[in-house]
């Protein structure tokens, strides 16, 4: 078992069993269970709320580096994929408040992240619903850590904080469209996940084609200067890009920190992340894009105007049922944990 306490009161448990089962709680009642269900794959149960769901996926090595790549469990047909990247006829307003209870962490990162007050087409309330999934994990992390507290507002005298500029979003937004046409691609003519490396060798990782990531879990990172910077953290809804497509000898790409809130690491530095933290970013960037495609789909994302038949095409690789005991997997990791920290208090 180890236990990190991260910026902002975050607390994360990670706990490695017999089996290959990997269970990583940020509270009670909140984290995942991944466990391997067939040679090559995992499935990953995640527990919010009270909720499970499942997302599955395969390993896969690049320069003797082992990572793990989403196995999407559905693909929708042709015609919805265009219209997601189809401007409306007139700009649309949308009220985050039919999403989900847009408090308390809407307001939280409110000088941090500003939705677009109009939606000229998918794609962009698909980058804000990416960007503010990400805000809303940050948040119930932190409240998981505070013992289900609300976390301290942040600093408004914080100087290395940057916010989510427009620019920015563009970016991240163009980041969407390619991945929107390359899930396209693959419904016509999907890719089997089992398939086999060609002969011409390891297939790059998807994260060494993606630029710009929206940091997905808190992360510490190392400055590409430790001389000169110390170590610092990256927490959910963050932004980070990626500076080449090199491995380096340990594992690590080389990325900048484009976009932080307060107490992260300061915009504009140079860092390393370990390739299998980048493929995860990318992997939560398709689940989290796949989660938004399925409220359009569903026509669940209340005032945004209906698209054509979704055409939905479950794929079987991708699929897999959760761990009926996820919930209380989690719930005894932090009994564990809390027995351990006393330990350790008391020695």
């Amino acid at each position: 078992m180890t236990i990190n306490s991260g910026p902002h009161g975050t607390r994360e448990v990670v706990t490695v069993r017999p089996g290959g089962v990997r269970v990583v709680g940020y509270g009670a009642h909140r984290g995942f269970v991944e466990s391997p269900i067939r040679t090559g794959y995992v499935s990953r149960t995640y527990v919010v709320g009270g909720r499970s769901y499942a997302h599955v996926h395969r390993e896969y090595r690049y320069q003797n580096f082992a990572y793990y790549r989403y196995v999407p469990g559905v693909y929708y047909g042709s015609q919805f994929y265009a219209w997601a990247v189809t401007p409306w006829g007139a700009p649309v307003r949308y009220s985050w408040s039919g999403l989900a209870t847009p408090a308390p962490w809407f307001g939280f990162y409110a000088g941090y992240f500003t939705p677009y007050p109009t939606y000229a087409s998918p794609d962009l309330w698909l980058t804000d619903y990416l960007v503010a999934e990400n805000l809303r994990l940050a948040y119930e992390n932190q409240q998981a850590g505070n013992e289900g507290q609300p976390p301290a507002p942040p600093s408004d005298v914080q100087p290395t904080s940057t916010p989510l500029s427009l620019e920015v979003k563009a970016l991240i937004a163009e980041e969407v469209r390619q991945q929107l046409a390359a899930e396209r691609a693959d419904s016509v003519q999907p890719i089997s996940s089992g398939s086999q490396p060609s002969s011409a060798g390891e297939p790059p990782p998807p994260a060494l084609n993606q630029r710009f990531f929206v940091v997905s879990s808190n992360l510490e990172v190392t400055p590409s200067a430790p001389e000169a910077a110390p170590a610092c953290s990256l927490a959910p809804g963050d932004i980070i890009q990626r500076k080449g497509k090199d491995v380096s000898a340990d594992g690590t790409v080389a990325v900048e920190v484009v976009s932080s809130k307060p107490g992260d690491c300061d915009a504009d530095s140079a860092a390393t992340v370990q390739l299998a933290d980048l493929q995860d970013m990318h992997n939560q960037f398709r689940e989290r894009l796949d989660s938004g495609l399925k409220l359009l789909a569903d026509n669940q994302a209340r005032g945004l105007p209906s698209g054509p038949p979704a055409s939905a095409r479950l794929v079987a690789d991708g699929t897999a049922d959760p761990a009926a005991d996820a919930e209380a997997q989690l719930i005894a990791q932090g009994t564990d944990a809390a027995r351990l920290e006393a330990q350790v208090r008391g020695n």
